[in-house]
């Protein structure tokens, strides 16, 4: 498919051309599975209720932060509002002094798949965590429960998976650095600052696995070092996130198996 140039609206003749494709792939799969990828800020939640809407389809969450009960803030996590009453899974299943890990991700995801089926659903996983999506998508199998690493070697090769659509967000650089740089200021008015200072009140250390969260780290030593100006923060998690994006677009670019939206 060529790439799709949609735009926000519901009732542009490029989101009838997304909607047409997942109708006609949901119509041609005996167990479909949506998967929608794209770096971090791109869009990925508000695209998701809207394609949920189209093929009454229910979220399976992608993010491996937003695993963590209580990091709500700063990972973005989707309100009781947002989901706009569509069914969302694995958010909070963890405690932040617990270890996410790619093989219980993968368990726990393809459980949940198999439950949105039993109920005639579609699944859709949305996320940007690179190596637990493929965990799920092409099957990696890991050595022992810990041992990850060997498993970015392991990958296997990107082939056309039957009954799987995956997605992806892209959006033009300029554009996503800013909107990158936009959202870590709208976290941090959001409250950010203050949700760190509550777990660190609740016992929660830097030591903690979810507490080493990407910008949570950051705040920490923001904190513990007499809270120098904000924008110096700001500037530091943007930094880090815009890296984090860039990854992100390196570990998709060359799969050629999605099928990519350009959002603007």
């Amino acid at each position: 498919m060529d790439t799709l140039h949609l735009h926000p609206s519901a009732s542009s003749g490029s989101s009838a051309a997304l909607e047409k494709r997942l109708q006609e792939f949901i119509n041609s799969a005996s167990k479909p599975l949506v998967v929608l990828v794209g770096p971090t800020a791109s869009g990925k939640t508000a695209l998701s209720i809207e394609m949920a809407a189209w093929i009454d389809g229910e979220i399976v969450n992608g993010d491996s932060r937003q695993l963590y009960r209580y990091l709500d803030i700063g990972t973005a996590k989707i309100t009781p509002s947002e989901m706009q009453g569509v069914p969302h899974h694995l958010l909070d299943i963890l405690d932040p002094r617990e270890e996410a890990t790619a093989f219980g991700y993968q368990q726990e995801a393809l459980a949940a798949i198999d439950t949105i089926h039993a109920r005639k659903k579609v699944p859709m996983i949305v996320g940007g965590s690179m190596l637990y999506i493929s965990a799920v998508i092409d099957d990696l199998e890991f050595p022992t429960e810990k041992d990850e690493r060997q498993s970015l070697q392991a990958r296997k090769s990107l082939k056309p998976k039957e009954n799987v659509l995956i997605l992806g967000i892209e959006r033009p650089r300029a554009e996503l650095m800013k909107r990158i740089n936009d959202r870590t200021a709208e976290l941090c008015e959001k409250g950010w600052v203050a949700e760190v200072d509550s777990l660190m009140k609740r016992g929660y250390t830097a030591h903690d696995p979810g507490m080493k969260s990407h910008g949570y780290r950051e705040i920490i030593a923001w904190l513990e070092s007499g809270t120098p100006p904000i924008k110096e923060l700001q500037e530091t998690i943007s930094s880090k996130t815009r890296a984090y994006a860039k990854r992100q677009m390196t570990w998709w670019k060359n799969d050629p198996r999605i099928e990519w939206i350009t959002l603007n």
